[in-house]
C-alpha cells in the first residue's frame, strides 16, 4: 500500500486467499504506535481506526476484535494449580493503557488480513491469489523473473526487487540457500492452538477462587491472558465476536525423550490433564472456523542474513521466537515502516548499505527477543524469577515506546 500510493508498481503473489485462519493476534503500544506512524506519514485513512480499540470499534464494527488493555499471567505452580492470595504473589498484571477507547486490540486475523489485503488491491496492487511459484531467477542484479501458476494458467513475472513475506515457509531464502541458524538460539517451544466458542468468564472462574478483582487495573478479559505452569504456558485472547483463541506452548528446552512427549499432545489433552483448564473450558466448543486444532513443530526459527543487494525478508520470515510477550505484529510493522523508507529514499545499489543495516537490526532483535523469552521460560518453576525476567523485556519495550514518540518515529 505505501510503496503503490508513492507511485511505484506492485505486486502481491499469495498461494492461496482470504479470509484464512492465522494466529499472531495480540498487539502492543509499539505496534500501535508505529501502525498510527505510518498511516499519518503515508496517509493511509483507511487503517486509521485501527491503532486503537475505540475507534476501531465505532469506525470498523464488521472487523472483529479485541481489547487489550495490558497483560495478565497466573501462575499454577502449586500442586492444586493457581491460588489467589492477598498479596497477590501468583499474579502479574501488567496496564498499557488508560482506558477502553485507548486500548491495544487482538487482531481477529481471519478479517484483519482480509481488511488489509482488499485496501492494498484498492490502491492499485496488483495481486495474484491461489497462485503457485514454480520458480524464482535471479537473472542479474536487480533482475528477478517469476514463474508463476494461477488457475491453472503460466504466468511470468518480472521484477528488480523481491519482498519475502511468506514466514515459516521462507520462500526465497530457501531458493538463495540463506543459512538456517535456529540451533543457536536459547528458545525451544512448540504449540498447539486452536479458536474456541463459549469459553468461560476469566473473571467468575477468578471469583470463585477469591481473588481480588477490585485491586486490578482493568478487566481482566480486556487483556492478553497467560496461564502459566512449570512445562509451558496458555494464552487466551478474547474476541468481541464471542470467539476465544486459546493456545498452549510447551517448552522443549529438555532432553529428547521430553520434548518428543510435548509434541504428542494436542489442546484437548492439554486441557483434559489440568484441572484449573477443564474448569475454564469445560463447557466450550471447538470454533466453526477453524473447526480443527493445529500443531507445530520448534516454532523458533532464525536465518543468517535478513536481505541482499535486491532483496529482503519480513522480521516474521527472517526469524521468530515465541507468542510470549506479543512481540510478533510489532515487529512485522517495523519491518514494513524500515523497508518502505529504504525503498522510497534510495534506488538500486545505493540501497544496498541500508538493506545491510536493516538485515543486521532485525537479527540482533531477534536475538535479544530470544534472551528476554528464554529467561522468562527458566522462571515457569519460581514466579519471582519470571516476574524479575517479564519486568526486563516491559522495561526494555516502554523505553522504546517512549523513544519512538520522542523521536516521531525516525530511526530505527
Amino acid at each position: 500500500m505505501i510503496l503503490a500510493n508513492q507511485g511505484m508498481r506492485v505486486a502481491i503473489v499469495d498461494r492461496g486467499e482470504h479470509p484464512r485462519f492465522a494466529i499472531g493476534e495480540s498487539s502492543t503500544p509499539a505496534a500501535d504506535f508505529m501502525l498510527d506512524h505510518l498511516v499519518r506519514r503515508y496517509k493511509l485513512d483507511e487503517l486509521s481506526p485501527l491503532t486503537r480499540f475505540g475507534s476501531w470499534r465505532e469506525a470498523k464494527p464488521e472487523i472483529a476484535c479485541g481489547c487489550k488493555r495490558g497483560f495478565s499471567y497466573f501462575w499454577h505452580g502449586h500442586d492444586d494449580g493457581f491460588k489467589a492470595r492477598d498479596d497477590h504473589r501468583d499474579e502479574l498484571l501488567v496496564s498499557a493503557s488508560e482506558s477502553r477507547e485507548l486500548a491495544d486490540t487482538q487482531w481477529y486475523r481471519a478479517d484483519v488480513d482480509r481488511y488489509f489485503f482488499d485496501v492494498a488491491r484498492t490502491s492499485g496492487v496488483s495481486t495474484w491469489v491461489n497462485t503457485v511459484v514454480d520458480s524464482i531467477d535471479h537473472v542479474t542484479d536487480h533482475h528477478w523473473r517469476l514463474s508463476l501458476t494461477s488457475d491453472h494458467r503460466s504466468e511470468t513475472l518480472a521484477t528488480p526487487f523481491i519482498v519475502d513475506a511468506t514466514g515459516g515457509n521462507r520462500l526465497l531464502l530457501r531458493k538463495l540457500r540463506v543459512k538456517d541458524e535456529t540451533e543457536t538460539l536459547l528458545t525451544h517451544s512448540s504449540a498447539t492452538f486452536t479458536h474456541f466458542d463459549h469459553v468461560r468468564s476469566l473473571s467468575e472462574w477468578l471469583d470463585c477462587r477469591g481473588a481480588k478483582r477490585r485491586d486490578y487495573p482493568f478487566v481482566v478479559e480486556d487483556s492478553a491472558v497467560h496461564h502459566l505452569f512449570s512445562d509451558g504456558w496458555m494464552w487466551n485472547l478474547g474476541f468481541e465476536n464471542g470467539r476465544t483463541s486459546v493456545g498452549f506452548v510447551f517448552d522443549e528446552s529438555g532432553n529428547a525423550s521430553e520434548r518428543s512427549r510435548a509434541r504428542q499432545y494436542d489442546l484437548n489433552a492439554v486441557i483434559a490433564e489440568r484441572r484449573v483448564l477443564r474448569d475454564l473450558f469445560g463447557n466450550a466448543q471447538l470454533s466453526v472456523f477453524p473447526g480443527h486444532v493445529f500443531q507445530t513443530d520448534r516454532l523458533q526459527r532464525l536465518a543468517s542474513v535478513a536481505a541482499g543487494p535486491d532483496w529482503a525478508a519480513l522480521p516474521f520470515t527472517a526469524g521468530f521466537i515465541d507468542p510470549l510477550h506479543s512481540t510478533g505484529i510489532a515487529h512485522s510493522i517495523s519491518g514494513v515502516q524500515r523497508l518502505s523508507q529504504i525503498l522510497l529514499a534510495q534506488s538500486g545499489s545505493s540501497r544496498h548499505p541500508s538493506l545491510q543495516s536493516y538485515s543486521d537490526a532485525v537479527r540482533n532483535e531477534l536475538r535479544l527477543i530470544d534472551q528476554l523469552v528464554w529467561g522468562c521460560y527458566v522462571g515457569l518453576r519460581d514466579f519471582r524469577l519470571f516476574n524479575a525476567w517479564s519486568m526486563i523485556y516491559f522495561a526494555l519495550a516502554t523505553t522504546f515506546e517512549h523513544a519512538f514518540h520522542d523521536g516521531e518515529g525516525n530511526g530505527n
